[in-house]
């Protein structure tokens, strides 16, 4: 009878096994799905490896464990144990998709694509797949692969927030700025706790003149303390944009307390204060600004500018030559080099900047206008007339052209335009008009007092 006892025990033991392996296995699975919620990861993996010893068929355990493993960035382990996941089941969809995300972390992205489109075959969360298909897609160089795939992202779920917010980024690139905004407006309204989407949207918003905009996703970036460098300064650059010049002032001295050697951030603040009226605070930061760098053109140019607000021609002369010595094509450094040079008494020098500015410029209507002055000084008013004429014809709406032209005209023994020109600039506000027209005019008769 003794013989038969060991088998047995035997055979009783291996149906008890049997029979509690599959809970004993859960049980550690569960307990792995536990720490794994409370990122214990190390202590997770343990558990998920205990059940799959106990249990080796027990897929789901083996899933588990590689998604363990890539968040404590075993990539390639991960990638192994998803591979067998799927070599025991290959229509499970999720491990398709993780390991494809493993792929991507590993830079094989032609590989995370293939397995991208087996989890939107197998009807995987298909927005989801669809996006880091395309996202891989843009690794692999295939734009309008990826734009495709965004956009089909989209046709899947209309509310899937970073579908919008990739396809915003590839107009942007494309130079689609209008649809750009659209799309981030979307990514926005899906993601309202996207930094990125506004950060984007701010610069799409700023490159098409919307500086309020920009603005107001500037300040949502602050309010989120989203971690992104400078953006006090250049929120403070979209105030100066829209003449906010104060606000403009306060963002970039919070800029300049973070970086104090930026040279942008003072030459910005300078101008600000310029159009205050601040000249002393602007001189001190366009010194400073250019201590920093002096290969900024504007920067020597704003502060010429300032030098002729504060009556210092020959010091705005310096800057401004120095700028055109940066910078060759600015009509606007030509033109305040040449008012300088006519404050200065170098009247020929001033018309030889002059005309610099208006074969850089065509369009450049007080150079025109300047320069008229300018010869009419010389005496050369037939040269002046044709300078007013094209002042008028540019900016009609500016009373000194008329004025002017009614000096030139005058010159040159017209009489009757130089009378027309007189009433206008007096309807226009020129006071000194009014003496003239006694001089010179009369009612059907044009006298010359010499």
């Amino acid at each position: 009878m003794k013989k038969f006892i060991l088998p047995g025990i035997i055979i009783i033991a291996v149906l008890s096994w049997f029979l509690i392996r599959t809970p004993l296995a859960r049980y550690y699975y569960d307990r792995g799905l536990d720490n794994k919620q409370d990122e214990m990861y190390k202590k997770a993996g343990k558990y998920f490896s205990r059940a799959l010893t106990i249990k080796g068929s027990f897929n789901e355990a083996r899933f588990e464990m590689a998604l363990n493993e890539s968040m404590l960035e075993n990539k390639r382990e991960a990638v192994k144990l998803f591979s067998d996941v799927i070599a025991r089941d290959s229509k499970h969809g999720a491990a398709w998709f993780h390991r494809g995300v493993s792929y991507v972390n590993l830079g094989e992205h032609g590989e995370a694509v293939a397995d991208f489109s087996e989890a939107i075959e197998l009807d995987y969360q298909v927005a989801v797949a669809y996006t880091e298909r395309g996202k891989a897609l843009i690794e692999l160089d295939e734009e309008q692969r990826a734009f495709e795939d965004f956009t089909l992202a989209i046709k899947t779920d209309p509310e899937y927030g970073p579908a919008w917010f990739q396809r915003g980024i590839r107009k942007a690139n494309r130079g689609d700025l209008d649809g750009a905004a659209e799309d981030y407006n979307m990514a926005i309204q899906f993601d309202q706790e996207n930094p990125e989407a506004y950060l984007l949207r701010g610069s799409v918003m700023a490159n098409l003149d919307n500086f309020i905009a920009a603005i107001d996703d500037y300040d949502r970036l602050i309010e989120m303390d989203a971690g992104y460098s400078g953006l006090y300064k250049q929120r403070g650059i979209f105030k100066r944009q829209i003449n906010d010049y104060r606000g403009a002032i306060l963002d970039l001295s919070q800029a300049v307390e973070f970086y104090p050697d930026d040279a942008e951030v003072y030459f910005h603040r300078a101008s600000s204060y310029a159009n205050t009226g601040d000249l002393d605070l602007a001189m001190a930061d366009f010194n400073t600004s250019i201590g920093l760098d002096r290969s900024n053109a504007r920067a020597f140019l704003n502060r010429g500018l300032v030098w002729l607000r504060r009556g210092e021609a020959r010091r705005a002369i310096e800057d401004l030559n120095t700028s055109v010595g940066l910078d060759s094509q600015n009509p606007q450094a030509f033109y305040l080099l040449g008012t300088a040079r006519a404050i200065n008494q170098d009247i020929t020098g001033s018309v030889a900047e002059f005309t610099r500015a208006v074969e850089l410029d065509e369009d450049h209507a007080m150079a025109y206008f300047n320069r008229g002055i300018s010869n009419g000084i010389l005496g050369m008013h037939q040269e002046a007339l044709a300078d007013y004429n094209r002042s008028i014809e540019l900016e009609p709406g500016n009373p000194g052209s008329y004025h002017q032209r009614a000096v030139s005209r005058i010159n040159l023994n017209d009489m009757e335009g130089g009378c027309e020109d007189l009433r206008t600039a007096l309807e226009m506000g020129v006071q000194e008009a009014e003496q003239m027209l006694r001089m010179y005019c009369r009612d059907g008769e044009n006298v010359i007092v010499r």
